[in-house]
């Protein structure tokens, strides 16, 4: 029997929790609890059979949810029940009104599970036909678990490493946070994958402090498995960042990165069909020489990664804002890449970033720019490769005039634009008296 899909949005987490033990003891489906955004995403993708949705939450969100999921121009409507305590009748009835297909009253009794068990086979039928006879069948209570539930697997997650990565561990050579002692460290060569939200402090002003940690807790659902199976793990969640480390190939970073930002335009699709800002997220990668160990006091420690690569690969995200462009990468990272790699890059020449003495290598890679764009990108290579090497040597009003003209043919251009306005004549005269030495200057993080 094919399981019912289900997305539960909004509510209080106990109401969820009962929700998914009644659906998981009766074997009904699978539960997803996610926000608005998100169940849009879901719903337009048609990737939800049933669509639970609590009043107690923002109109606009219990709107956009109810408008989305009875859509009937593009795909089958997916059956929409309600949920909402006694004194929410007011919104249960409009929502019935608007389309909803049933309602249950919160908070659930996991210990009766009848009612709940009876509306969703009946919502489950509208999407399954084969299912009608089945939901008109007398329900049978689930059977209570015999003994103990069976020892987690290795693919589990026991307490210790919900704080602490199994790959810090590993690399460390212990088995458990038990066996970690206060100075452990080891010296290796890894990838430095650091993220960061454009523009956090602003988005977060418009929300209540629980909605910023539902909305960060939703972007990190949407980030972090793309870069455990990339190969990657998160070190350190950074509240609307996230620093990650690949020990392998850094190629594994790369795509890691791309793949990350599609996620994110997955993503904001929805948050525009619910009416939401949408997010943005610069990545930069550097790979480097890393100690990763402990530190702190024998009865409260902390891993940690210390190395001059963290620091580059912050100030490499920094630069998607000067640039305006999603992912930026070092050369240590694409001399490092095989020679057949499959990904668009372009050299930004030399940059020192703010607060650093030694220039850097950087490229953009544009593998998640629009086709078009990125194809306009790849043909103009030749003139921009001309045009960088000419701002290299200093030679600024032939290469602005070189810059100018690629914005001319791709107005899109950022990282051309800011080249273009750079190599002006102002900024030339400040060179007049002193030696050019190639490479770009930032004074932004």
């Amino acid at each position: 029997m094919n399981q019912l899909r289900i997305i539960y949005a909004g509510g209080e987490q106990t109401d969820q929790e009962a929700f998914k033990a009644v659906v998981a003891a009766t074997g009904l489906g699978d539960v997803r609890v996610l926000m608005p955004p998100e169940a849009v995403a879901e719903i337009l993708a048609q990737r939800a059979d049933v669509l639970v949705v609590d009043v107690k939450q923002p109109s606009q969100d219990v709107l956009s949810l109810m408008r989305t999921a009875t859509l009937t121009n593009v795909r089958q409507p997916v059956p929409v029940l309600v949920t909402g305590s006694q004194d929410a009748t007011d919104r249960i009835e409009a929502c019935l009104q608007r389309g909803a297909a049933e309602y249950l009253i919160t908070p659930f009794d996991a210990t009766h599970p009848s009612l709940i068990v009876r509306r969703l086979k009946a919502l489950g039928a509208n999407t399954h036909p084969a299912r009608q006879l089945e939901a008109t069948q007398p329900l049978q209570r689930p059977a209570a678990p015999a003994g103990p539930p069976a020892p987690a697997g290795p693919d589990k997650l026991d307490d210790a490493q919900r704080f602490v990565p199994r790959e810090f561990l590993q690399l460390l050579a212990r088995k458990s946070l038990r066996d970690i002692r206060l100075g452990d460290h080891v010296e290796r060569q890894m990838t430095v994958f650091f993220t960061d939200i454009r523009s956090f402090t602003n988005l977060s002003e418009s929300m209540s402090p629980r909605d910023n940690f539902k909305f960060l807790a939703s972007f990190l659902r949407n980030v972090t498995p793309i870069i455990r199976q990339a190969g990657g793990f998160v070190d350190k969640y950074l509240g609307d960042g996230v620093l990650a480390l690949f020990p392998g190939e850094p190629a594994q970073a790369v795509l890691a990165a791309t793949q990350v930002q599609r996620q994110i335009a997955r993503y904001n699709f929805g948050r525009r069909q619910a009416g939401y800002r949408q997010v943005r997220v610069g990545i930069g990668l550097h790979y480097g020489t890393l100690m990763l160990g402990t530190i702190g006091t024998v009865d409260q420690m902390q891993t940690t990664v210390i190395s001059d690569a963290v620091n580059v690969a912050s100030r490499l995200e920094g630069m998607t804002k000067t640039f305006d462009i999603n992912v930026v990468i070092s050369g240590a990272v694409v001399a490092a890449l095989p020679a057949d790699h499959p990904f668009k890059l372009r050299g930004l020449g030399s940059v020192t970033a703010k607060g650093k003495t030694e220039s850097v290598e950087v490229f953009e890679c544009y593998d998640t720019d629009p086709d078009d764009v990125a194809e306009l990108k790849t043909s103009l290579m030749p003139q921009w490769d001309t045009g960088m090497e000419t701002f290299r040597e200093g030679k600024l009003i032939r290469a602005g005039r070189i810059f100018a003209r690629i914005v001319e043919l791709n107005p899109t251009d950022t990282v051309a634009t800011y080249f273009r306005d750079r190599s002006s004549l102002d900024v030339a005269s400040q060179y007049r008296d002193k030696a050019w030495d190639g490479s770009e200057h930032l004074e932004t993080k």
